[in-house]
């Protein structure tokens, strides 16, 4: 039979530089139909001008035929790179034209609407794609944003923007549904056409979260075990040319180069260690972060008084996990340093030097992605925790 249910829809605003981006949003938008959307009884709607706009003609500029095709809508979802975009008659680019809009209306109507704005923090593939102009333009309009109280966020990878997407666009829906009770409803027929995606169950993402963060921590673990495993090589090799030093007035140059290149080889041998461990580590932090996104968005048909201390036990090892991560951090920052303070005395030395600062570089910047996701996940498992609980009580005072 048809079913009666909500659909919020998603406007998402962003210049040609973040075309794979904005394509992408729609593996998002599926799976949150899927888990989100069949949870709450909603459907969530992706509206943008390459498929909700069409050929026409304005007396004013293309931007209001794409304005007027898109109509209003419940999330605002901006995208910033290096690109500011195309003036109009009304604003510096259509994507500004398309956020003054959105603001206008919350400011007119703050229940009406919830606008996401986020910058990509990432190097261009090369020089030659910068314009120093349109970068300025950027920066102005992030400093805008700051002025008029957006909260905005920066990614640097697809995956780390889907990350935050499966956080946030829940949240926000929740935010409408709380102030507005009389969200109007829209008549879908049938609802199979709603979901596409493989129909993942509650019991399938406890055991990906599981198997994805014990995955992370083993990697995290093999990083450790091979930054000790360096460490102590270079101590040997320090003591072995304070040992010549003692037994001679002066190191012979051969026998210090000897040293050298041995120390070199362990430290490409560190580098190449930890290259293969980098990704595992992170691609398993973010699968684990996703499924307990889709858990959270599953929870109310789960969990009760005497259950939802699963999610609670969820909760303090995403916490634990993200405190070994700034701990690690702080270590491998420390032994970078002292690698940096390396003498430069041979070419394979630099190079092993470089190739060192790089990969722990790397690193250092994963990790700091994977502690900001693990603190927005642990926030949305808190607020769901104690919006449970507030069901609870509500229902034992009925």
């Amino acid at each position: 039979m048809p079913e009666t249910i909500s659909k919020y829809k998603i406007f998402i605003a962003s210049p040609s530089d973040l075309n794979e981006e904005r394509k992408s949003i729609d593996e998002v938008v599926a799976e949150l139909n899927l888990s989100f959307g069949q949870q709450n009884n909603l459907v969530i709607e992706l509206c943008k001008w390459e498929t909700h706009s069409a050929p026409g003609i304005s007396q004013k500029d293309s931007q209001a035929i794409i304005n007027d095709d898109i109509g209003n809508y419940d999330i605002f979802i901006g995208l910033l790179w290096q690109k500011f975009g195309t003036p109009t008659t009304d604003a510096g680019s259509g994507t500004e034209e398309e956020f003054n809009i959105a603001k206008r209306r919350f400011d007119d109507n703050p229940e009406s609407l919830q606008i996401l704005f986020y910058f990509k923090d990432s190097a261009p593939k090369s020089l030659s794609s910068i314009n120093p102009e349109q970068l300025q333009k950027v920066n102005d309009f992030k400093k805008r944003l700051g002025k008029e109280k957006v909260l905005y966020w920066t990614f640097d990878t697809i995956e780390n923007l889907h990350s935050f997407l499966r956080i946030h666009i829940p949240k926000r829906i929740n935010t409408l549904k709380d102030k507005n009770k009389t969200k109007a409803h829209t008549k879908i027929i049938p609802e199979t056409k709603l979901y596409k995606t493989e129909d993942f169950g509650l019991l399938d993402y406890q055991n990906s979260l599981q198997s994805k963060f014990n995955d992370s921590a083993q990697s995290l673990l093999n990083i450790s075990t091979a930054t000790n495993w360096i460490a102590d090589r270079m101590k040997e090799k320090t003591a072995e040319v304070a040992k010549l030093n003692s037994i001679r007035k002066q190191l012979r140059s051969k026998e210090l180069y000897n040293i050298c290149y041995t120390t070199s080889q362990y430290m490409n041998d560190y580098a190449s260690r930890i290259d293969v461990e980098i990704p595992i580590f992170f691609n398993h932090i973010e699968e684990g972060i996703k499924a307990m996104s889709s858990i959270i968005n599953l929870v109310d048909e789960f969990y009760n008084e005497t259950n939802i201390s699963e999610l609670e036990s969820s909760k303090e090892e995403i916490i634990t996990l993200s405190a070994n991560i700034i701990t690690s951090n702080q270590s491998l920052s420390e032994f970078r340093e002292s690698v940096n303070q390396l003498p430069r005395l041979t070419k394979e030395l630099n190079r092993a030097k470089r190739n060192v600062t790089e990969r722990l570089d790397d690193l250092s910047l994963k990790m700091l992605q994977s502690s900001n996701l693990s603190k927005e996940i642990i926030k949305e498992i808190s607020e769901k925790i104690d919006r449970i609980k507030l069901s609870f009580a509500l229902d034992n005072i009925k």
